[in-house]
């Protein structure tokens, strides 16, 4: 009897990620990597929400760090696929943060908009900047403090799951959470920022992660054609400059 997709792709649910790593790499398997979008979607998309304030600029970001997973899924570590995921999702949305502001820049001055602010009206902050500096605190961390937060705050692991993918204990986990949130607490109180740590992920539209799967296959099959030029050119900037950690073992 021939299983159905539904079928198939709930038989992959306690697969390892470097198994749907390895399995998307092997057969091009759109199954496997949609179960890894499902698994790290909500929390790539939130990052990129955080740092961008904008939805379209968000789901850009977010398939184009789902393309850097493709291109370069042989560096990924895939026993630790979530947080290394998260910094390439939080490096990705900077770049577009950057990119929107230049273009900004440029529209302002061609239409010679520009008026200066007066000098006893500080501009408020932006509710995209506060919640960003979440992200650029967490990215000061230790790497295995951020892994934490990563894994139980943006993914919603339980604190054995979250110690499995580690590889440590669940106490060690739980210090290591523990050590985290209160140093996150402590430098956003000093920045004016009530800590949150829930609620940080975010739901993953189905036509957006059906989207980032077809593009997934097309571009490890080596159909480049159909992916849109500012993810792909946004994808190509994140590459040029990252820093790689090892292979998936």
């Amino acid at each position: 009897m021939q299983l159905s997709p539904a079928d198939l792709f709930d038989q992959l649910d306690d697969a390892p990620d470097a198994a749907l790593v390895d399995r998307f790499l092997a057969d091009r398997d759109e199954l496997a990597f949609a179960r890894l979008v499902q698994r790290h979607g909500s929390m790539v998309l939130g990052v990129c929400r955080r740092v961008l304030g904008d939805a379209h600029a968000a789901e850009d970001a977010f398939q184009a760090t789902f393309l850097v997973l493709v291109r370069r899924a042989g560096d990924a570590d895939g026993r630790r696929l979530g947080p290394w995921l998260y910094g390439v999702a939080y490096r990705t949305a900077l770049k577009a943060r950057v990119a929107a502001f230049r273009r900004a820049a440029r529209e302002q001055k061609a239409a010679e908009q520009a008026r200066p602010r007066p000098s006893d009206s500080p501009p408020a902050a932006d509710v995209a900047d506060l919640a960003a500096v979440l992200d650029e605190e967490l990215n000061r961390l230790p790497g295995q403090l951020r892994e934490a937060v990563v894994l139980c705050d943006l993914e919603g692991l339980s604190r054995r799951q979250a110690a499995r993918r580690a590889g440590c204990p669940e106490s060690t986990l739980s210090s290591r959470l523990a050590l985290a949130r209160d140093q996150l607490a402590r430098r956003l109180t000093r920045r004016g920022i009530a800590p949150v740590f829930a609620g940080l992920a975010a739901a993953v539209p189905v036509s957006l992660a059906r989207a980032t799967c077809s593009t997934a296959v097309a571009v490890a099959a080596g159909v480049v054609a159909d992916v849109p030029v500012p993810i792909s050119r946004l994808s190509d900037e994140v590459i040029r400059t990252m820093a790689l950690p090892h292979r998936i073992a």
